[in-house]
């Protein structure tokens, strides 16, 4: 089953999930380093993170957070922390594949999170709010386009 790991660093890699539920949740459960929660940011997809990233103090991920926000069509106030898990919607306890176009929207994201990150290193932005209104604005047209 087809899902997408982007990292905090904005690298994003396909994986493979098993079918069953109980492989599956062992999976997400390694893959993200802990306790897991469901996010709906799209109505035909789903978001897996730690259960208490903020808390154990894992780093930012601002890709994952922009894709929500894209995803949500808003600006979501709080962040989104550690590696971030992005599958099909859940039907009868496990989760589907993510549709091609949904794959495609949440890689482009990420690539162009990373993009952006490395611009940042020779031309850092002036301020955190303008840094997350740059990366919604380059999200968001990523989005549009793929």
């Amino acid at each position: 089953m087809c899902a997408l790991r982007i990292d905090p660093d904005a690298t994003s890699s396909r994986l493979d999930l098993p079918t069953d539920q109980a492989a599956q949740h062992n999976v997400l459960r390694s893959l993200i380093g802990g306790s897991t929660d469901r996010a709906v940011y799209h109505r035909h997809a789903l978001l897996h993170l730690h259960g208490n990233g903020a808390g154990m103090r894992l780093p930012v991920n601002p890709a994952a957070w922009a894709l929500a926000c894209s995803w949500r069509g808003l600006d979501l106030p709080y962040r989104l922390y550690g590696p971030v898990i992005v599958t099909g919607p859940d039907t009868s306890g496990t989760v589907e594949d993510l549709k091609d176009r949904l794959l495609a929207q949440a890689e482009e994201v990420a690539r162009r999170a990373k993009e952006l990150r490395l611009e940042w290193s020779a031309r850092p932005p002036v301020s955190e709010p303008a840094a997350r209104q740059e990366l919604l604005a380059y999200t968001r047209r990523a989005i549009h386009h793929t």
